[in-house]
């Protein structure tokens, strides 16, 4: 029931009743009335004797509270991702067995109109709540049957399943104990207390682990305030598109000093600061980034830009953050040291495996071990910082026997403003081609100097001697990318294969 995060918003409501705990467009939430509200709903939890909810909506006061109370109540909680087509959210309140379904909606008609169908067809009975909220509560037909256990053994509480996509489409859900996600919890804010951090802006979807852990749990256990709205009005108007004079605006008006980007984001912070300068960004002490492979070039830029960045890396089965630069303690390429809460290995094969913190294991799957091979290679230098260099199958072997690491030279080409979006091929062969998206403004010209500039960095075996060009990003709705951003590669490759054929 997530007893220390609790205990922190409780201790904070009683030594400062005033201070600032959610803040959005319209209205601030103090920790006093944070901890009203939730006290308030996990009592009408109880009541319910519901064992999981899945839980539906944008960025809001209200998803905090719902996914607060539940695991206060002892209740698992499925956050719902919003990209999710409707096969995969009904493989997901299948797949989980949950028995109550929340969704959570600040406007009416935001429930898309597919998701209430399927919901019908599941089979449903409204239940309704006294707590003031913009938020709908259904009793699924499917929770009249028994429940079994997810795992074959389970012996500690499941707070969370946290569900991906998956490399074939099919949702995975990862099953998270509570002491999991407070010692992860506990372990980042640790490490950011000497920051003095003050508010962070949520401008990743809730459903992410990342944001709902190093977001929300992290700054409220530190007593500081999240900044919450739909993710758009902050710059994150769809999986592939970043406004980020949005992103400007929101820093500004809010005077927000934490927040955690993508790679591609930050892609486009620098090139903003680079045209305009960074003074939009000056209260910023501390941009986390994650999800991708950065290129040092980049981190160089954002440097002598003076953005704070700094590199991280994680992954669901370990309850998201496995290592961070820090203040005082960042290495530019590197993803930071290994925080305390877990251990990391280099294998003989140079995959990162991760000891500790591990899942409970993926619903209706063999338990995990206390070992989570990430698929990752990886090295340390002698100061103990961690370096991910691609991933282990992701390998390319050319017909010259070179190893080369596609995110390697995709990063580097992404350190030039013209490529957008960049994949990298060449399995068997002398050399390496390139499917790369960039706006329909920039000429073929302007592209192959822009490709070339970034061959100048690299070693002839891992220059780019053949690309063509994508009509459209890489997205979800083109199944060109994953959930969180990570590129589907043989799905590119199929689809440009006459393209990237020489003749």
């Amino acid at each position: 029931m997530m007893s220390h995060l609790f205990k922190a918003i409780s201790a904070y409501a009683k030594q400062d009743p005033g201070r600032e705990a959610i803040v959005t467009d319209r209205d601030r939430l103090n920790y006093v009335e944070l901890k009203n509200q939730l006290e308030q709903l996990h009592a009408e939890l109880m009541q319910l004797k519901i064992q999981r909810l899945a839980l539906w909506g944008v960025n809001s006061v209200d998803w905090i509270i719902i996914d607060l109370a539940a695991q206060l109540a002892g209740v698992t909680v499925i956050p719902i991702p919003l990209f999710f087509t409707p096969e995969q959210v009904r493989h997901l309140l299948q797949d989980s067995q949950a028995d109550l379904l929340c969704l959570a909606s600040e406007k009416t008609g935001d429930t898309p109109q597919w998701l209430m169908e399927l919901v019908d067809a599941i089979g449903k009975h409204e239940v309704s709540v006294s707590v003031d909220m913009h938020a709908q509560f259904f009793r699924l037909a499917q929770s009249q049957t028994p429940h079994h256990s997810l795992l074959p053994c389970q012996s500690r509480q499941l707070a969370k399943i946290t569900y991906t996509s998956g490399s074939t489409g099919t949702p995975k859900g990862v099953c998270l104990a509570e002491d999991t996600i407070e010692s992860i919890t506990h372990s980042l804010s640790q490490a950011l207390v000497s920051s003095q951090l003050g508010r962070h802006l949520c401008l990743i979807p809730f459903a992410t682990l990342l944001e709902n852990i190093a977001g929300i749990y992290v700054a409220l256990s530190m007593g500081r305030a999240v900044v919450v709205g739909e993710v758009s009005q902050f710059g994150l108007v769809s999986n592939h598109i970043f406004d980020v004079q949005h992103f400007v605006n929101a820093v500004q008006t809010y005077q927000i000093e934490s927040v955690i980007l993508l790679p591609q984001m930050l892609k486009a912070v620098a090139e903003y600061s680079a045209k305009y300068g960074s003074t939009g960004f000056s209260t910023l002490k501390f941009i986390a980034v994650g999800g991708g492979k950065v290129s040092a070039n980049l981190l160089q830029q954002c440097q002598q830009l003076k953005l704070p960045v700094y590199e991280g890396y994680g992954l669901s089965e370990c309850a998201s953050v496995v290592s961070l630069n820090l203040p005082g303690a960042r290495r530019i390429g590197s993803v930071g040291r290994v925080l305390p809460h877990v251990e990391v290995e280099i294998a003989a094969n140079s995959e990162v495996v991760v000891k500790g913190n591990a899942m409970l294991g993926y619903v209706n799957d063999l338990v995990a071990t206390p070992y989570i091979h990430t698929g990752d290679a990886g090295y340390f230098d002698e100061d103990g910082y961690l370096y991910i260099t691609g991933r282990i199958k992701q390998i390319i072997v050319s017909s010259f026997g070179r190893n080369i690491s596609p995110e390697w030279v995709e990063s580097n080409s992404l350190t030039e403003p013209e490529i957008q979006q960049i994949a990298i091929f060449g399995e068997a062969q002398p050399y390496l081609s390139a499917v790369i998206y960039a706006a329909d403004s920039t000429p073929d010209q302007q592209l192959a100097a822009a490709i070339q500039r970034a061959n100048t960095r690299m070693p002839d075996y891992a220059q780019i001697k053949h690309w063509c060009r994508a009509p459209e990003p890489f997205s979800l709705s083109n199944q060109m990318l994953t959930d969180n951003g990570k590129l589907r590669r043989q799905q590119i490759q199929l689809h440009f294969q006459a393209e990237l054929i020489t003749h």
